[in-house]
């Protein structure tokens, strides 16, 4: 199978699969592969030497256990009608681990076609939305007049977006870390889709809140809310209730932390806990020895890995003296796929949780008491598509 990294002069190929593949307007198309395309990211597999699918490793950098540090997130993954049902997304996807594994990488994003193929493969769900679909005047409850509102503009206000966007992941984990060319595409990509963007000022004139939302009568949708506190929260919901001449509904995917629920004045609405990343593990050696740098003192185990794709992940590593190190004889305390280890390296579900579910197996209470401390559950948070 040929398989290979494309060439600069291969990119209008590369756009004919997208076209194909995904049904994005032109000028976003034009827009990504100016702006987020790369040729040295984009793994191809070719028939007669022309590229027939394809995907594409964009470089981020998240929070992780205390930590910043460089990830991928998988996007495009495509392949043209005719060369379907070959097996050549099986082999671009292991040949995309192995790069990554390569390029030094811990961990890797993607959000899903379809969450059951990409579990194959290693990836698990790791992030959701707390989805809303309610009725303007549901917010009133929470929402009050707060601050100084106005229109985004361009050309000033990046820096003041950026500034409340890193107050409200303060807490949060998981999160992608936004550069000014991030939040450049975030924007535009949001206005060539007819999105608007207000930001929210105290009396001295600090940036404590933005909202990125459409209005698609007779539908709020909110794509985004930050807030630096709970008064700038609050001042973002009355905004959105001070559309209810234009819009009598709301749609909103809110952080999974979020607590509107509770105090909206029907909470018979449609509320859901929408899936939405999924992670893997890249190199468990690596992501348990960031845990160690961070989880305290934690009595020693001994952790089995299966890894069927990635052979350097399976087998027996072992947590003692805040290191982790891979073993070839001992005892294993507990024993899990790939999947689950990668839900439990995020924070996403607790150790305790893994084992009551079946997913993880231990040899005693005591082994799941010591893990516990290491696996800490986190506040997962990602609003970034691509």
């Amino acid at each position: 199978m040929d398989i290979r990294f494309v060439r600069e002069n291969e990119t209008e190929r590369i756009k004919e699969i997208w076209r194909y593949c995904f049904n994005d307007k032109e000028n976003f198309v034009e827009w990504y592969f100016k702006k987020k395309y790369n040729a040295s990211n984009t793994i191809a597999v070719c028939e007669d030497g022309v590229p027939v699918a394809n995907l594409q490793l964009l470089p981020y950098r998240v929070k992780f256990r205390g930590r910043e540090m460089d990830v991928s997130y998988l996007v495009g993954a495509a392949t043209l009608p005719e060369a379907r049902e070959k097996g050549y997304m099986d082999a671009l996807l292991k040949e995309a681990i192995k790069v990554l594994h390569e390029r030094g990488h811990c961990i890797n994003l993607l959000l899903p076609f379809q969450y059951a193929f990409y579990r194959r493969y290693g990836w698990e769900t790791c992030y959701y939305h707390l989805s809303y679909e309610l009725e303007i005047t549901d917010v009133r409850p929470l929402a009050k007049k707060y601050g100084i509102l106005r229109p985004f503009c361009f050309e000033k206000d990046i820096d003041a977006v950026s500034t409340v966007y890193n107050a409200f992941i303060k807490d949060r984990h998981g999160c992608i870390l936004r550069s000014k060319k991030d939040w450049e595409g975030i924007l535009t990509d949001h206005s060539m889709e007819g999105g608007k963007v207000y930001l929210l000022f105290n009396e001295q004139g600090m940036p404590e809140g933005y909202i990125l939302y459409f209005l698609q009568s007779p539908v709020f949708k909110i794509h985004e809310l930050g807030y630096s506190n709970r008064d700038a929260y609050r001042g973002l919901l009355w905004f959105a209730a001070s559309h209810s001449a234009q819009a009598q509904k709301i749609s909103w995917k809110a952080p999974s932390d979020d607590l509107a629920y509770i105090f909206i004045a029907e909470p018979r609405r449609q509320i859901v806990h929408q899936p939405f990343v999924m992670v893997r593990v890249i190199d468990v050696q690596k992501v348990l020895s960031i845990i160690c740098g961070t989880a305290g003192q934690v009595d020693e185990f001994i952790m089995e890995i299966e890894d069927p794709i990635a052979e350097w992940n399976s087998g027996k590593f072992a947590v003692r003296s805040g290191q982790a190190e891979r073993i070839e004889e001992g005892e294993a305390n507990l024993k899990c796929s790939i999947n689950t280890f990668s839900q439990l390296a995020m924070g996403f579900i607790s150790v305790e949780q893994a084992y009551q579910a079946g997913v993880l197996q231990a040899a005693d209470e005591d082994s799941i008491a010591k893990a516990g401390k290491f696996f800490t559950k986190c506040n997962n948070f990602i609003n970034d598509y691509y």
